[in-house]
């Protein structure tokens, strides 16, 4: 965890374990696997870090309701070993699977290119139980998909970065494994990126993601991807082998008479790596400050081209039909050319917004972390005032 304030790690191995920690401290901060601790601003008080790794059992598994009841401190990847036994999955995206838990990335709504068609964590999860500031477990929801008893508890700490209560179990919905998994990539000129993407978005062809990269980021990538272009879009597939087949068939006919070059089909263990490495490009590394700019998906192609020429290294890739674009950019002695760069790519529009993924610790005071205030903060700190009054989770994380 970065901070500046060194604080002991307690590993509740129970919900109980967790309430007395709750009660007998005045600043938690949770965490799961650690993969996401950059997000957000520095701690404002000392406190204690509890780590939720300890409680990671698998509570039930009905695979024939397709639904899985589990601990938040389990890991992606254990989940989803438990779901291809069954040949089930959850096809949500989220960087270092080994290591993110269940409950971490819900806390910072983790999600990957996948969104487009499969939605996010607020669409997987049907049943929730958290700590609250009082030391007690409560719950929301329940374990069969058709449940309306109570207050739709689940969505409100989706994202709120464990302000409202530590996450301890969750009941998600899975689905069937898809047959057959793949992609289209091919370069494209920087005049026609606007273009293409509105005829992506409007393809017979239906694509599970639209993915695009400049060419820093394919170098990120690594692989077989072409470069001879400065910018690649990445069209992912999955479904019944015959439907990705006349998917692919579909596009491919479609991009007739385009500019587009270097069409390529990535099928079998190379699509698996390339969703993979698609993924991961959210996570920069501490050589580079991340950025997360949420539009509309029609200002896409603007605003990576904008972010493309705002620095020479700028990694640049995009959920192109969902609006999310991130740009890395590599820190420098100060953080000035930061700020100029989201001076420069912000946005006046209210509903657009930005967040700072990471940047080194000590910039934070001084840069807009989470964006500007749309008027949703208000009513997060009324959520906040009535959930967790003594402000014991996270303070100064969140600008609620």
């Amino acid at each position: 965890m970065s901070v500046s304030i060194p604080m002991p790690i307690h590993r509740p191995a129970t919900a109980i374990e967790l309430g007395e920690l709750v009660r007998s401290h005045a600043a938690i901060y949770p965490r799961g696997g650690g993969t996401h601790s950059h997000i957000g601003g520095e701690p404002a008080q000392p406190g204690i870090v509890v780590e939720l790794t300890g409680m990671n059992r698998i509570i039930d598994y009905p695979a024939r309701d397709m639904t899985v009841t589990l601990q938040a401190g389990a890991t992606l990847a254990e989940l989803q070993k438990l779901l291809k036994s069954e040949n089930q999955w959850l096809p949500i995206d989220v960087p270092t699977p080994e290591s993110a838990t269940v409950g971490g990335s819900m806390a910072v709504n983790a999600n990957g290119p996948r969104r487009l068609a499969q939605g996010t964590w607020r669409d997987a999860v049907i049943g929730i139980r958290f700590v609250s500031d009082e030391g007690i477990e409560s719950k929301g929801g329940g374990r069969v998909v058709k449940n309306v008893a109570g207050y739709d508890l689940m969505k409100l700490h989706i994202g709120a970065l464990g302000t409202l209560g530590i996450i301890t179990e969750v009941t998600l919905k899975v689905k069937p494994r898809p047959e057959a998994s793949s992609f289209v990539v091919f370069g494209v000129p920087t005049s026609a990126v606007g273009p293409t993407l509105d005829r992506l978005h409007a393809s017979n062809s239906r694509p599970v993601a639209i993915e695009l990269l400049n060419r820093a980021a394919v170098k990120k990538l690594g692989g077989t991807l072409p470069e001879t272009e400065p910018w690649l879009i990445a069209c992912g597939f999955e479904e019944k082998s015959a439907t990705v087949a006349w998917q692919i068939a579909t596009l491919k006919e479609e991009s007739t008479g385009t500019p587009l070059r270097d069409l390529a089909v990535v099928e079998g263990e190379a699509a698996t790596q390339l969703w993979i490495a698609l993924t991961a490009l959210q996570s920069s590394g501490d050589d580079f400050s991340t950025v997360k700019f949420n539009t509309r998906p029609s200002a896409v192609a603007a605003l990576t081209l904008k972010a493309d020429a705002a620095h020479s290294q700028a990694i640049v890739h995009a959920h192109a039909g969902n609006g999310i674009v991130f740009v890395h950019i590599p820190n420098e002695p100060k953080p000035d050319r930061l700020a100029t760069i989201l001076q420069e790519l912000a946005s006046p529009r209210v509903e657009d917004n930005l967040q700072i993924l990471r940047c080194p610790p000590a910039w934070k005071a001084g840069l807009p972390v989470w964006g500007h205030d749309r008027g949703d903060r208000t009513l997060m700190a009324t959520i906040r005032a009535t959930l967790d009054p003594r402000r014991v989770f996270n303070p100064g994380r969140v600008p609620w």
